[in-house]
């Protein structure tokens, strides 16, 4: 069984429903979902004991907002690498903020992503949310 850490964060709830939609996926497929907020992560290194890893973040001026800026500067000092991984988040007018984060888990931490990253606009609808638990199930499958 893959277990997939869910680590985010939100400004509006938006990226916290589509959150909650992967884990749904996630343990549809026979995984292990644990939600973590990006704020209550104080030492990434726990992230060690799962096999993949779903960053979140809305886009706010083009970008992840600060707090997943300073997740991901803490996630990169804290040794965590190799493991798969994609990134999601929610948008109001741009939506780079998913590719960013996985750029950076690329290139910083060495990880390996599965699939593209997601976005979905602000004002989430269903079929968003089913996306988001297809991309669930894909972190336990794909590769």
């Amino acid at each position: 069984m893959r277990k997939v850490a869910i680590v985010y964060t939100t400004q509006t709830g938006e990226t916290e429903k589509m959150a909650e939609s992967i884990a749904d996926g996630v343990r549809a497929a026979g995984g292990e979902a644990t939600l973590m907020k990006m704020a209550e992560v104080t030492d990434p290194s726990i992230l060690n004991d799962f096999d993949a890893i779903a960053l979140g973040s809305p886009t706010q001026e083009a970008k992840e907002i600060p707090a997943a800026a300073e997740f991901m500067e803490r996630l990169a000092a804290s040794g965590v690498t190799g493991k798969y991984c994609n990134a999601f988040g929610s948008y109001g007018w741009s939506g780079e903020a998913p590719y960013h984060l996985a750029l950076k888990a690329e290139r910083e931490c060495g990880m390996k992503m599965i699939g593209e990253p997601l976005k979905a606009q602000q004002g989430i609808r269903d079929t968003d949310l089913d996306v988001c638990r297809a991309f669930g199930m894909k972190m336990v499958f794909g590769e």
